[in-house]
């Protein structure tokens, strides 16, 4: 049973207000599944029956970049680490639409954010520490494996699901656990096996942001008014290749690379140079321990970031079959 879909803390941060011409108030959401999924991601459970699969993420985020990808020149030595622990909750159904298994998932996150900045910094982040974070939820369609000589050669699964705005929001904070809007989120995951021992896997993402009505301690510009906010709609890919070493052991490379294609917004007016790039690389591996319990282990490191947080993170799944 692989992960449906991670909310994990990607940590986005806008420039200052400053520095552009209309102030940022919305940027993409924290949670989005960049990196949360790993080896073998197409496939899942095919019969009836429930899946527990909690994660545990650790950041630790050292520079603010700018448009360009060069270090921001409004912060001075960040350090923004943060925790993440997500319970997702899977359920497939008996119903089987064409020709796949029909299936219900949620995820609940509890986020600790620490954030810290040199005193003589320009601009200097507070965070809202510890909380629940948004909840994702939403239907999958997972579809039979296709099966050449005895064995699997390609998976895949369907899903949407949507981000409720209900996590921890605090207007006064720049670094909060929720987003304060509403998104939809579709995705396609696949696994193909050129051979029995070796898998390539891939995640396509996209979101859709909807209109936000609150900010995150929006900038005290003389004349500005805060009204509303939207996030600019972005896709990503997820994608891992492994080797079976062992009967239960995995081992291989992992990365994610985001795209966001439209400016954010703040009162229905663009803010110019805010789209954000992110991909990040590294090593990762899996352990089969037993027929109902494996193990992932990702660690990611950022080689082009832009208009956003950047640093190491490390990734640990354990998913539970009933």
């Amino acid at each position: 049973m692989r992960p449906l879909l991670l909310a994990v803390l990607a940590c986005p941060f806008a420039l200052p207000a400053a520095a552009q011409q209309v102030p940022q108030t919305a940027q993409l959401p924290s949670g989005l599944n960049t990196g949360g999924t790993s080896y073998l991601d197409g496939f899942s459970r095919t019969t009836p029956g429930w899946a527990v699969i909690p994660y545990l993420r650790f950041s630790r985020l050292d520079a603010m970049k700018d448009a360009n990808g060069d270090d921001s020149p409004a912060f001075n030595r960040p350090r923004i680490n943060s925790t993440l622990l997500l319970t997702q909750i899977a359920y497939a159904t008996d119903y089987h639409p064409f020709g796949g298994v029909l299936g219900f998932n949620a995820l609940v996150p509890l986020v600790n954010l620490d954030a810290s900045f040199a005193a003589n910094s320009p601009v200097r982040l507070r965070d809202n520490g510890f909380g629940v974070g948004d909840v994702t939820f939403g239907p999958y369609l997972q579809m039979l494996p296709v099966m050449r000589q005895g064995r699997p050669v390609f998976v895949q699964r369907f899903e949407l699901d949507l981000i409720a705005p209900v996590g921890k929001f605090d207007r006064n904070l720049d670094l909060n656990q929720g987003s304060g809007y509403w998104s939809v989120t579709p995705n396609w995951a696949f696994t193909v096996l050129p051979t029995p021992n070796w898998e390539i896997s891939a995640r396509l993402n996209y979101i859709y942001n909807f209109r936000a009505d609150k900010a995150a301690n929006p900038p005290p510009i003389p004349g500005f008014v805060f009204r509303n906010g939207k996030a600019g709609d972005a896709g990503w890919i997820n994608f891992a290749t492994s080797y079976s070493v062992a009967p239960t052991v995995r081992l291989g490379i992992n990365g994610y690379y985001l795209q966001q294609f439209r400016d954010n917004r703040t009162n229905g007016i663009r803010v110019a140079d805010s789209k954000q790039r992110q991909f990040y690389l590294g090593p990762g591996g899996s352990w089969q321990i037993d027929q109902n319990n494996i193990l992932f282990v990702n660690f990611y490191m950022p080689v082009e970031v832009e208009n956003a947080a950047a640093g190491n993170n490390l990734n640990f799944q354990f998913t539970h079959v009933f």
